[in-house]
């Protein structure tokens, strides 16, 4: 009997498992899914004994609109310990999917990821899975107007239209020479990792697991950035004032490009990230799409004027030759015109008027000239209008 009693009270004075509490504002859940509208949220009581529960958030979606262009909605976890985890999918069945092959004894999650804030598209149905024992709040969160998309949107708009400027500018080629060493100087140790390294088979499976392990550290050196910072701040700096110093002293080397061809390719580079910053600057992916394409018909030169001069210059168009009245006409006008600025020249200050008076065969007929007298006596235009009249005249009998 004694027996009997130990173990009824052991069973009624263990710990019961807690089910979620749910806010005031919040909408009513009879299972483990949870359908949330913008501005409600949910808390979950903790579990601490139990085993660890799934809890899945969805949100519906709705009909994308260019209203809502810039418009971003947000998962918002608000929790104080680490000891949860997320699972994403379109539906609740795809999360527990996801669930299922987390618990799997093969399943590596090395590059699992903890996000207390989830954005998400206002125009797709997501749904977020959460395990944990802590308790939490979870929210939904409306953004009408994305200050950070805006900034991104605007960035990548600018960057398209410079790029012709930028693509000429010494200032901007160090600056981004400088920047591309700091952050590419990791490819230079790899590349003499792999000089030392043999070729042989089994290295190229070392090699790729390196390659594993590095994305892993990575990973790591980024989401501990400020701890980094905080932590090695003379190592950094001393990182980037060397690696920075080498990279503008190959710069330096090498030289800005002088090429036009260089030059359209760093443009184009420029114009092709300016782009993507414009197409990921939005979840209305359509629209961002149509955006990019009207910025390159619009672009000067336009991409327009682009096909029309390759057209041109591969099928060139007829060109239509003067007559010879139309000629002569011509060439009276242009005369005309080249004469009175040529007076216009001898009679400015910028002519040294004696010098070249000194130099020629005839100073007064000069004088003549630059005071308005025209530039052919009589007898000349005699002798040109009847030179004109033997041509027309041999012109007509043959």
């Amino acid at each position: 009997w004694r027996g009997l009693c130990l173990l009824a009270l052991a069973v009624l004075g263990a710990p019961q498992a807690t089910m979620p509490a749910f806010a005031q504002n919040s909408p009513a859940a009879a299972s483990d899914v949870v359908h949330l509208v913008p501005g409600t949220s949910i808390n979950v009581t903790a579990n601490p004994y139990g085993s660890k529960t799934l809890w899945t958030y969805c949100y519906k979606g709705k009909r994308p609109s260019i209203i809502n262009f810039l418009e971003t909605i947000e998962f918002h976890l608000a929790i104080r310990s680490e000891d949860f985890a997320q699972y994403g999918g379109k539906t609740p069945a795809e999360v527990l999917e996801h669930y299922n092959q987390r618990q799997s004894l093969f399943s590596v999650t090395l590059f699992s990821q903890k996000r207390q804030r989830i954005p998400i598209s206002p125009f797709e149905q997501q749904c977020i899975g959460i395990e944990s024992r802590q308790p939490y709040n979870m929210s939904l969160q409306h953004m009408p107007l994305d200050v950070w998309h805006l900034m991104q949107l605007s960035a990548g708009l600018l960057l398209f239209w410079i790029s012709r400027r930028l693509a000429k500018n010494s200032v901007f080629y160090y600056l981004a020479g400088v920047i591309l060493g700091i952050c590419a100087s990791m490819l230079v140790i790899i590349y003499l990792a792999a000089r030392v390294i043999p070729r042989r088979p089994m290295m190229y499976g070392v090699l790729i697991g390196g390659w594993t392990l590095g994305f892993y550290v990575l990973k790591q050196v980024v989401d501990n950035m400020r701890l980094i910072l905080l932590t090695y701040r003379e190592y950094v700096v001393w990182y980037l004032i060397v690696t920075g110093l080498i990279s503008f002293l190959i710069c330096y080397r090498i030289g800005p490009p002088k090429n036009p061809r260089s030059q359209n390719i760093v443009m184009w580079v420029l114009q092709a990230t300016g782009g993507a910053l414009v197409y990921f600057s939005s979840w209305h992916t359509n629209a961002a799409a149509f955006l990019i394409a009207v910025t390159f018909v619009i672009y000067p030169p336009s991409l327009v004027e682009y096909f029309k001069r390759s057209y041109r210059r591969r099928f060139p168009p007829k060109r239509r030759l003067l007559t010879q009245e139309e000629y002569y006409q011509q060439t009276a006008k242009e005369t005309a015109n080249s004469l009175s600025e040529l007076q216009k020249y001898l009679n400015s200050p910028g002519c040294k008027q004696w010098d070249l008076v000194t130099k020629l065969h005839n100073p007064m007929r000069f004088a003549e000239f630059a005071n308005g007298a025209p530039h052919l006596n009589e007898e000349e235009i005699d002798d040109y209008s009847r030179a004109i009249e033997e041509s027309l005249e041999a012109a007509q009998e043959d």
